[in-house]
């Protein structure tokens, strides 16, 4: 499969680069993958650079424990194993597991970095692309050490109720399970379910079905609350 059909099924792809060496062209393999795969497991030798062409993949870090965390969701047009690769590492360090129906190109590793070497082009547009992420994880690196269980909690409820439209709708409803939340937020499920039952009781939330649900008031007074939080607790003095 060469480069050209690649930009047919993802033009997007175009932002990165348009072009590859000839001599690395038609080398590429498609595979498809159903939703809830995994594309790349940590620690698995980095021998093959993906390129996600449809749909969504998530990125999460497992622990010997057992415990889950997630890191991001990425959307095509993006990459599998492309920050190993600019660290020189030999082996991923993060689990990619599909999110909807997926298609990803895969190219060696040892191809995929001459052609970075080749094209600037790419090159540069892949590390602002890797940089974009690093960027917002480090943003709020440290929230979870610093904050309260119940602040990071409630923020990540405000901020999936302002995705779910909240502001033009008046109300959102949170479909994510216990277990989502929990992976997203790194908190046990029994911390979560712990504080969600606290937040309805001070009317903070509802609960639907064992779905959060917020309405316009309850919204507002959820983001005030994080403000009075913010202003009282200055590096962890309260």
């Amino acid at each position: 499969m060469r480069y050209a059909d690649l930009l047919d099924i993802c033009p997007k792809l175009e932002t990165f680069t348009t072009r590859i060496p000839e001599e690395l062209d038609s080398r590429f393999q498609l595979r498809s993958y159903a939703p809830h795969e995994i594309i790349r497991q940590k620690d698995s030798p980095l021998e093959t650079i993906g390129i996600l062409l449809e749909g969504s993949f998530r990125v999460v870090n497992e622990f010997e424990n057992g415990n889950v965390f997630m890191i991001e969701m990425n959307d095509a047009p993006s990459f599998v194993g492309e920050v190993a690769l600019l660290a020189r590492a030999s082996t991923t360090s993060v689990t990619i597991e599909t999110v909807t129906d997926c298609r990803v190109a895969y190219l060696s590793a040892v191809d995929f970095d001459a052609w970075l070497r080749q094209d600037m082009e790419l090159l540069r547009s892949l590390s602002e692309h890797v940089a974009a992420k690093l960027y917002c994880s480090s943003y709020s690196r440290g929230e979870r050490l610093f904050y309260s269980a119940k602040y990071v909690l409630l923020k990540y409820i405000t901020r999936q109720a302002e995705s779910s439209g909240i502001r033009g709708a008046g109300r959102a409803v949170i479909g994510k399970t216990r277990q989502q939340i929990s992976e997203e937020v790194g908190m046990t499920v029994k911390t979560i379910n712990r504080i969600l039952t606290k937040f309805g009781r001070d009317g903070l939330i509802s609960m639907e079905r064992g779905k959060v649900v917020l309405d316009a008031c309850q919204y507002h007074r959820a983001r005030q609350e994080l403000k009075v939080y913010i202003s009282e607790n200055r590096n962890g003095a309260k």
